[in-house]
Formats: C-alpha cells, structure tokens, sequence
C-alpha cells in the first residue's frame, strides 16, 4: 500500500462526528469496489474504533483523533490515533484480560486488528481489510 494514498482526517473527540467518518469510510470502500456487506463491515468497524478511542481521550482537553485511510487495489488499511489518558489498559488488552465488546466486534469484522501505543500518550488502533475475493483465492 502507498501511504502516498492515505486520506487523513481529524475529529474532534466527540461522539456527534462518528458518523462522518462511518460516511467516509463507506465511500472510500465504495471506490475500492467492495460488496454492500464488505461496505457495513468496515463501516461498522470503524464506528466501534472511534468509540472505543472517544472514551480512552475523552478527558484530554481539546483533543482531536485521526483517522487514516489508505485504499489499496482490493483492500483497505485504517489507522486511528488519539491522545490516551488511561495509562497501560493496551498491554491488559494484547494479553486477553480485557474483552470488551467493541474490540470482539472489530476482530470480528476485519481480517487484522491491533492496538498499538506509539507514545506514552497516544494509543492506536489499526484494522485491515481485504476483499472476499482475495481472501477465497488462496
């Protein structure tokens, strides 16, 4: 994937603008050429992420999150990056003591999932999606 490709977004941490990035993430899908449950999927994914990241940066004054998405022939890479206040709970989640819904709803809608922290205050999620087709070809 060229990262040349990515469309960058920044929302402020704020619940009312999930839904534009569900809107964008379902026209990006769209000119990548995936089916409508491909579309849902990611569409749906990508709401869980901005939650999940909404309420781990919901005390961080002012803050924004990104949202990267990198379209690709028959796939689709996304980024979320936000401000973490809530310490180390991506180490407690990597391990498997932690099972929050949002996070067994996005493993389960796109074919990789990570939490990642770049930086002692930052905490990123990252999904990856490939088309139906790719999948089955193996």
């Amino acid at each position: 994937m060229n990262n040349a490709e990515c469309i960058k977004l920044s929302f402020p941490v704020n619940p009312a603008y999930v839904s534009s990035a569900r809107l964008t993430v379902s026209s990006i899908a769209n000119r990548v050429r995936f089916d409508i449950d491909e579309i849902e999927d990611i569409k749906t994914a990508v709401q869980e992420a901005c939650i999940y990241i909404i309420k781990r940066s919901a005390n961080v004054p002012k803050s924004n999150f990104e949202i990267c998405f990198t379209p690709g022939d028959k796939e689709m890479h996304i980024e979320i990056v936000a401000e973490d206040n809530l310490g180390n709970l991506v180490n407690e989640l990597q391990e498997g003591f932690n099972d929050e819904m949002s996070l067994m709803m996005i493993k389960a809608l796109v074919d990789e999932f990570a939490i990642t922290k770049p930086s002692n205050d930052k905490i990123s999620i990252v999904m990856h999606k490939k088309h139906k087709e790719v999948l089955f070809s193996d």
